[in-house]
């Protein structure tokens, strides 16, 4: 009987001191209502004075039956300036069926020796609503809660496709081009041959004749184009990227080529030489060096254009024998 009174008047003697102490608990989601399978989150919170030491209660897989726990944050323990610890737990929740739940309080547990006091948060509350998505018939009860969404493609469901079609491709290519009287070649159309480089450089040099540049007063438009036209062309003719290079890089590689007579350099020197004077340090030539420096041009490219191709006598033979 001794034992018994002295176990009660301790724990009342705990409980008093305990409520001089009160640890308050406190629970509730970020939002009162949400739709049907949007997730919230939801904050536990203890506030644990100094010289206490408690337990805050844990969550399980869900809350009230309904709501489902899809995750839970690292416990979140911080030190107040006054000695006491806040203990905050994070969920994060949703639900999918609609209705209005009641989520049960937390608590946090204080043991002191044989006794064990817990302090409760109050009770939460959720509302899962379904989205407002009546069709405008209203007779009609029957539809979807979220109409359906087209996938997107994605590339590996086009690749075996976009292989096919190269495949197919290739195969009427091959069709058409090599096998002999095949009548698929009327369909692939034979590629116009080049035209060659000294037609353009000349047609070019007519062009630019006619439109009697020099005459106008504008020297460096005159000398620009005509340094270009004779640059493609030597691109062109013999392959050396003269438009990318200097004056001097072009005529060392044209004589390493051997592709010129030293004439012919000579020709190419003059021109772009005068050309760049004019472009660059603003030279004024006279009137008849203008008209020189353009027949020197057009010198070079008669004096190196291709040769014209001479007629395979076997061929000719062979369609004069076809027409027979």
């Amino acid at each position: 009987m001794k034992r018994a009174l002295i176990s009660v008047l301790a724990y009342a003697f705990i409980a008093l001191a305990l409520q001089a102490q009160d640890i308050k608990v406190s629970s509730a989601p970020d939002t009162s209502v949400i739709l049907i399978g949007d997730q919230t989150r939801l904050t536990v919170t203890a506030m644990v004075p100094a010289g206490l030491s408690a337990e805050l209660s844990l969550a399980g897989d869900t809350l009230a039956g309904k709501i489902i726990i899809l995750r839970r944050d690292q416990r979140d323990t911080t030190p107040g300036t006054d000695g006491s610890v806040t203990i905050t737990d994070r969920y994060l929740i949703t639900a999918f069926d609609s209705g209005s739940y009641t989520i049960p309080p937390f608590y946090a547990e204080v043991v002191k020796g044989d006794s064990l006091i817990r302090f409760y948060s109050d009770y939460s509350f959720l509302d899962v609503v379904r989205p407002d998505i009546e069709p405008s018939d209203t007779t009609d009860v029957i539809f979807d809660i979220i109409p359906p969404r087209d996938a997107p493609v994605t590339f590996a469901e086009m690749l075996p496709w976009l292989v096919i079609v190269i495949i197919s491709a290739l195969i009427v290519y091959l069709l058409a081009r090599y096998l002999p009287r095949n009548p698929l070649r009327r369909f692939v159309k034979p590629l116009p041959p080049p035209v060659p480089a000294h037609i353009t450089a000349m047609r070019e040099l007519q062009a630019l004749k006619e439109e009697q540049l020099w005459q106008k007063g504008e020297i460096k438009e005159y000398y620009s184009r005509l340094s270009d036209i004779l640059r493609r062309y030597i691109d062109t003719r013999f392959g050396i990227s003269s438009p990318e290079l200097t004056t001097d890089e072009t005529v060392r590689l044209l004589h390493r080529a051997a592709v010129t007579t030293t004439g012919q350099m000579a020709l190419v020197k003059e021109v772009l030489s005068l050309s760049d004077m004019v472009k660059f340090a603003k030279y004024i030539p006279e009137g008849g060096v203008n008209e020189s420096m353009f027949d020197n041009a057009v010198r070079f490219v008669e004096e190196t254009r291709e040769p014209d191709a001479v007629p395979d006598p076997g061929k000719t033979a062979e369609k004069g024998g076809s027409h027979a």
